[in-house]
């Protein structure tokens, strides 16, 4: 199943709609909602410059990768080495197989396979993005910090249901979080907003969890807010001019 595809709602089984509700009132709103679909336009731009990767020219290839790369991977020291190893036909098969369908989420460890130049949980997320890009209305954003395979952690938790034990589960729970953010109108129904809303939600954890540990030290104002956070963590902080909301 699909990101894409309405998922059966029954008990235990899917995203649970007050989790989405409480999600979207305590991380979104308060962000300031023309803000957070700005942030939804540069998303859909990171998007649209992955798509790109498939058709630019030979010459052009090599700067446009590395460009996605580092809004992937923008602490990794290794971002180099993927964009120099890893060759062009293989970024493009990645694309040309999500965008025609015959891939899907539970092929993301072998397409992590085919890039080259890092350990394989940076090359899974990077793998995530590609997918996720050439196809954003089909396949949901798969990353780590969404959900971790291995450790079975992510910031899926946060909107309810039981936890996600397979790629196909995990897509299935993010498309039924997507209908219900559409149905709120907040920020839309895109993947683009969908993916806005889990990063909200994961720098508000973040945000949270640091204020609990340092809130008696004052390290805790040197700290961005949430919103800048999210920006981090979508990749998209060199495109935004209001990072410091």
């Amino acid at each position: 199943m699909l990101a894409s595809d309405r998922a059966p709602h029954g008990p235990g089984a899917s995203a649970v709609p007050s989790g989405v509700v409480k999600v979207v009132q305590e991380r979104v709103v308060p962000c300031g909602l023309e803000a957070v679909r700005r942030l939804e336009a540069r998303v859909a731009a990171k998007l649209s410059d992955v798509r790109a990767l498939e058709t630019v020219t030979a010459d052009q290839f090599p700067g446009h990768f590395a460009r996605v790369v580092q809004g992937v991977l923008s602490a990794r020291p290794y971002q180099g080495a993927i964009v120099r190893e890893t060759p062009a036909s293989q970024v493009r098969a990645i694309l040309r197989a999500g965008r025609e369908g015959w891939v899907g989420p539970e092929e993301l460890p072998e397409l992590a396979g085919w890039l080259s130049g890092a350990p394989a949980e940076a090359r899974l997320d990077l793998a995530c993005e590609l997918l996720h890009g050439s196809s954003p209305d089909r396949v949901a954003l798969l990353s780590r910090w969404v959900w971790n395979p291995h450790r079975r952690t992510g910031i899926l938790s946060e909107f309810g249901g039981p936890p996600a034990t397979s790629y196909p589960e995990a897509q299935a729970r993010l498309g039924e979080v997507r209908l219900e953010i559409g149905a709120l109108g907040l920020p839309s129904a895109s993947f683009a907003g969908v993916d806005v809303v889990l990063a909200l939600a994961y720098a508000g954890r973040l945000q949270t969890t640091t204020d609990d540990q340092l809130h008696s030290g004052g390290l805790e104002s040197l700290l961005p807010g949430p919103f800048p956070l999210a920006t981090m963590i979508l990749g998209v902080r060199r495109r935004t001019t209001d990072a410091g909301r």
